[in-house]
């Protein structure tokens, strides 16, 4: 057992007991899979703002954010204020209440590509009705995704999410991997893999195959790997080109901008799917985006194409999704920019210094922490592959020693709206540390 470990087991006691209790009941004591690290995961009593305190009464700086959701922290006084007043009113009766009407407007004004919104449940449902009404509205059986991507968990995309390399085929025409044991047999057959880090070769697929594309499905910052900023760009013109829709994943990439991710990258999708943010803190997705494909679920028009839900649009997390959208300011993004580049700055700039075996990547307030000797953060799967992981575990347990909570492994970091300098100073020290120490625990290469 590293000393990282032994320190974070004597620092959680009752987390641990309460892992174990949990295990009983339900499968690896987790109620779901992203909870899950070794040793056993820190059980949080309460949070506020940019804090998490756990059972034992250890205090964290929030950098998970609720999976990056929670943009404002934990308890925004708007936030709270709305959700309160809806409980008042109702939380689930079975028709409009109004707020769900505000929200698509809301997502309207502040994305020019929406002309009509529908809300559901998760991120995960969002792409699912994407694809399907990109298959009903061309009549074409098959989707694109790129290699390493994720975009939920139906069958439809859990392809080649995390494909072992044996098993992934050449890198400039990847073969489709079903992710989930499970998966329909067949799932693999409507999905076209396209590389990440090769632009050509990714066209030259989409145009070989483009007869039988319905969309190419994209998430512009692919779990914070080092992406090319004009790649969003090159993916709208190779669908544009070839008469493919590009359905623009922002379930995590919304938080970039008030108008998104393609506010920032200036680009149109044919449809966008979201999550996350747009739901305030409660469970959500919604999607949307032309007219003209949207009102294929228009239920006067007896197109024939469903979609609903018991908790779609439901009225407490619309209200708590629309204060949200009204906290996020034109300031607020700065300041989240800010702190972002702040971070991922002072971070690189310790590393290099100090010659480190790390690097950070990342975009606004979103960002990652690769232990990789060459400086280089990964720009695709493949090549996020060559780098050694083995002392990843050390350096997210000694962070969470320091009073800093980040994902496992150490991806798809967040900052809040209430964190400041001392946040994001405070967590550069604790890195080099944590890195420092766990460097001799790992032979790292190139990636």
């Amino acid at each position: 057992m590293s000393e990282a470990e032994r320190r974070f087991r004597d620092r959680t006691p009752r987390s641990l007991a309460a892992f174990d209790q949990y295990s009983q009941t339900t499968p690896g004591g987790v109620a779901k899979g992203a909870y899950y690290h070794a040793p056993y995961p820190i059980t949080i009593e309460r949070a506020d703002g940019c804090h998490l305190w756990d059972v034992d009464g250890n205090r964290y700086v929030d950098f998970v954010g609720h999976h990056t959701g929670q943009v404002l922290g934990h308890n925004h006084p708007a936030v709270m204020a709305a959700v309160r007043s809806q409980l008042d009113k109702g939380v689930a009766v079975g028709a409009p209440m109004g707020n769900e009407k505000e929200l698509c407007a809301e997502l309207c004004r502040r994305v020019s590509s929406l002309e009509r919104v529908r809300f559901c449940n998760s991120g995960t449902e969002a792409t699912l009705h994407a694809i399907r009404l990109a298959r009903a509205f061309t009549g074409r059986p098959k989707i694109a995704k790129f290699e390493g991507c994720y975009h939920g968990s139906h069958d439809g995309v859990e392809i080649s999410v995390a494909p072992p390399l044996e098993a992934a085929g050449p890198g400039d025409a990847p073969l489709p991997y079903a992710q989930a044991i499970g998966m329909a047999p067949h799932a693999i057959d409507d999905v076209l893999v396209l590389p990440l880090g090769d632009m050509k070769a990714a066209e030259a697929l989409i145009a070989t195959n483009a007869d039988q594309l319905a969309a190419v499905i994209f998430e512009p910052k692919a779990g914070t790997l080092d992406l090319p900023p004009d790649i969003s760009s090159h993916v709208r013109d190779m669908t544009s080109r070839h008469g493919v829709l590009m359905i623009y994943d922002e379930i995590v990439a919304f938080r970039l901008a008030r108008g998104g991710a393609q506010e920032h990258f200036g680009i149109r999708p044919d449809l966008t799917t979201y999550g996350k943010v747009v739901g305030g803190g409660f469970p959500v997705g919604a999607f949307g985006g032309r007219a003209d494909l949207m009102d294929q679920f228009d239920p006067r028009a007896g197109k024939g194409i469903g979609q609903s839900g018991t908790y779609s649009a439901n009225p407490v997390t619309t209200a708590a999704g629309l204060a949200m959208l009204h906290a996020l300011t034109p300031e607020a993004y700065a300041h989240l920019d800010r702190l972002g580049g702040r971070l991922r700055e002072g971070l690189n700039l310790a590393f290099r210094e100090q010659k480190l075996p790390a690097v950070a990547a990342g975009i606004g307030s979103l960002f990652a922490i690769y232990l990789t000797p060459g400086g280089v953060a990964p720009r695709d799967y493949r090549s996020g592959l060559a780098l050694d992981r083995s002392g990843i575990h050390d350096t997210f347990l000694a962070l969470a020693n320091a009073g800093y909570y980040l994902p496992f492994p150490l991806s798809m970091c967040a900052i809040s709206l209430p964190m400041g300098d001392e946040e994001i100073d405070g967590l550069i020290d604790a890195t080099i540390d944590a890195v420092a120490a766990s460097a001799g625990n790992f032979s790292p290469h190139d990636a």
